[in-house]
């Protein structure tokens, strides 16, 4: 036995020194790879990634074993799936959707094929989840702006000084006072030249420009665009010094409520890209609302509720101690009647007579049955209504430890506080802005939601869903900026978020404007020299102005 595997350990070794030592001609290499056939180009780096692979025990396909000629049409409608490409674009990654290889030829199709869209019909495989093939709903390929667009993230600024705020208040109030005139003028010069609202421009847009073609939506965009620059002025004032001057809000409301009566006008004759501009609005004035609402029960109400809350819970304490102490005086004895204090055999006992004697006796058997009957129960005590009953807590307990009593709870209902007419007046504010705030952010829900950016403004989207920055750093983004980060706004019972909504504002404002030609403030109509104003000239004057 040694020496057997000496001998073939020694073979082996001399092989594969032979086979070390042999060397291949060019004409010997191109004919074995021949046997590979044509190659084909490699993969793009961009697919999407494959399948998961299957269990170890799951049966594969041999790598260079060929199939008979008749097998070959079952195993192409079988196994399409294996092609590079995605037959779906999936949702879970941020790829280029990349459209189906086209189907093979018609002798290759079996008559019980599926759609081109179809996922895969045959039994899963051990360790793979059925896919279910009841419902499906074909889609269109995902916005390709998703895997391309990365917002810029700009190095922090930090929160920018007084005087900076201040300068940035003055440079959009001009901004916006500016789009405003240009929005009118340019409305009123769509009119028909009968109408009686029609005022044509002294210098009109040249033929077949995106200006003169699109009149009455630019004239809508500008006036969107001058509402977000008379709202980030105005905010920017009150963040600087964190408070809120409802005040300064009020000369916004005549404004707002015109841009955005103009674009209910043409809600029936829009599309869902120019009505998430409506929800824009909307949302403008649902964060307005908000601020105020917060800011007002903030720094108004609730100190003022704090001490006259105070005042009433001590009064009340005071009103059910007194009841306490009522309840707690001993009532007079009563007397006795005759009958409790009179003896069995008295001349006022009536005689019971004896069915064996007719000799007076007492029924013995009659007091023991009595005496032993249970004592009927007390009825429970009532409870009083004067108060809920969540604030009976809010009373003292009787001197035995127990919760008020029915006294206690009504002589506490009768404590009274008094309030000014301006503390009515706010808290009639406050109440009527928490109610319109949310009339207003239930309509710009309906038509400015993320799933509508990412159709319908997909830079826009993709600057929010990549950002780095927080619902606290307002005061970071430029608004200018076309590539920078964004912050979907948060929730306006806050108070905060109104200067997210103006950023993404302008951001949907210039998506937009892009593809019909508009150019803001470099495309605006000049205001005329100031003159002497006429009864018609003012006619939609802001306060604004």
């Amino acid at each position: 036995m040694p020496s057997q595997s000496s001998s073939s350990s020694a073979s082996s070794s001399t092989t594969f020194q032979k086979m070390k030592k042999r060397r291949w001609s060019r004409e010997q290499l191109l004919k074995s790879l021949e046997i590979l056939g044509p190659l084909v180009a490699p993969l793009p780096p961009d697919l999407p990634p494959s399948p998961p692979a299957s269990r170890s025990n799951s049966p594969t396909a041999p790598a260079i074993k060929r199939k008979h000629e008749s097998s070959l049409e079952h195993d192409v409608v079988k196994r399409s799936r294996t092609n590079g490409l995605p037959e779906k674009p999936s949702s879970h990654h941020h790829h280029h959707y990349h459209p189906p290889p086209p189907p093979p030829s018609q002798p290759l199709r079996s008559s019980n094929a599926v759609p081109s869209f179809n996922l895969r019909s045959e039994p899963s495989e051990d360790g793979e989840v059925r896919e279910d093939t009841t419902a499906v709903t074909p889609r269109g390929p995902a916005p390709a702006v998703l895997s391309t667009t990365v917002p810029v993230r700009r190095p922090r600024r930090g929160r920018p000084t007084l005087a900076s705020f201040d300068e940035m208040h003055d440079k959009y109030h001009n901004y916006g006072r500016k789009l405003k005139y240009s929005g009118d003028a340019r409305f009123w010069s769509t009119y028909p030249a009968t109408h009686k609202e029609y005022r044509p421009l002294a210098s009109p847009p040249p033929p077949n420009s995106p200006y003169h073609k699109h009149g009455g939506l630019i004239a809508r965009l500008e006036l969107v665009d001058a509402l977000v620059c008379f709202t980030y002025s105005l905010w920017s004032k009150d963040f600087s010094r964190k408070s809120c001057f409802r005040e300064t809000w009020a000369t916004i409301e005549a404004f707002l409520g015109w841009c955005k009566n103009k674009w209910i006008a043409e809600l029936d004759t829009i599309g869902d890209r120019e009505k998430a501009l409506l929800g824009l609005i909307w949302m403008i004035e649902g964060f307005i609302h908000g601020r105020k609402f917060f800011f007002s029960a903030k720094t108004v109400i609730e100190p003022e509720m704090d001490r006259i809350w105070a005042k009433m819970k001590a009064e009340m304490a005071m009103l059910s101690s007194n009841a306490e102490k009522a309840d707690g005086q001993p009532t007079p004895p009563m007397l006795p009647s005759p009958a409790s204090i009179a003896p069995v055999n008295s001349a006022n006992s009536t005689p019971i007579n004896s069915s064996a004697s007719g000799t007076p006796s007492v029924n013995t058997s009659s007091g023991i049955s009595l005496a032993n009957s249970p004592a009927p129960s007390r009825p429970a005590p009532p409870v009083s209504t004067a108060l809920p009953q969540y604030m009976h807590c809010l009373l003292p307990q009787t001197a035995k430890g127990q919760t008020a009593s029915y006294n206690m709870v009504e002589a506490a209902a009768k404590a009274t506080a008094t309030i000014n007419p301006a503390l009515a007046f706010n808290v009639k504010e406050l109440s009527g802005g928490v109610m319109a705030a949310g009339y207003c952010m239930e309509f710009a829900q309906r038509t400015l939601t993320l799933p509508i950016l990412a159709r319908h403004y997909p830079t826009t989207f993709a600057r929010m869903m990549s950002s780095s920055l927080t619902a606290h750093e307002e005061h970071e983004p430029d608004i200018e900026d076309e590539e920078g980060e964004l912050f979907w706004p948060g929730q306006c019972v806050t108070g905060e978020g109104l200067g997210w909504v103006c950023l993404m504002g302008k951001a949907m404002i210039k998506e937009f404007g892009r593809d019909i030609g508009y150019l803001g403030l470099a495309g605006v109509v000049p205001k005329p020299a100031p003159g002497p104003i006429t009864g018609d000239s003012s006619r939609h004057a802001s306060v604004l102005r």
